[in-house]
């Protein structure tokens, strides 16, 4: 029995092991859209921020990398510009759970990406549910 035992533990400190361990990647990019832009713009005055995910297969082997452009996300959102921008890749407590009890084998990843605007916002291309509540205001 303490053999059996003993082989248990091993097997769930591997799976502790493993599914701690992973090879996530998301690069962020710009595909020159809009202007994007690390440094303060002094005409950029109202604060935006732009939420995300992307998701993990097999320890985040699959796929290898995600790739997110950041001006289609701000665009997305309904803005014409960003400047101080920092972007920040978080591992919430609920997705750390998901991957645990996965095993590894699902494992979503979080990103913010906050900023300043000009707040010109661009009907024409918001989702349709920002675009509702932008109209309705």
């Amino acid at each position: 029995m303490p053999q059996e035992l003993k082989y248990m533990k091993n097997v769930l400190w591997f799976i502790i092991l493993l599914s701690s361990v992973s090879c996530t990647t998301i690069h962020f990019r710009s595909n020159n859209s809009i202007p994007v832009s690390f440094e303060g713009n002094p005409k950029h005055q109202r604060e935006i921020t732009v939420t995300g995910q992307k998701h993990f297969y097999f320890w985040g082997v699959d796929p290898e990398h995600h790739e997110v452009f950041i001006d289609d996300e701000v665009r997305k959102a309904g803005h014409d510009s960003i400047s101080k921008l920092i972007i920040y890749e978080q591992k919430n407590p609920q997705d750390i759970l998901i991957s645990f009890l996965t095993f590894g084998l699902y494992m979503p990843r979080a990103y913010t990406i906050t900023g300043y605007s000009s707040g010109n916002m661009l009907p024409e291309d918001m989702d349709s549910s920002v675009s509702d509540t932008i109209l309705q205001k």
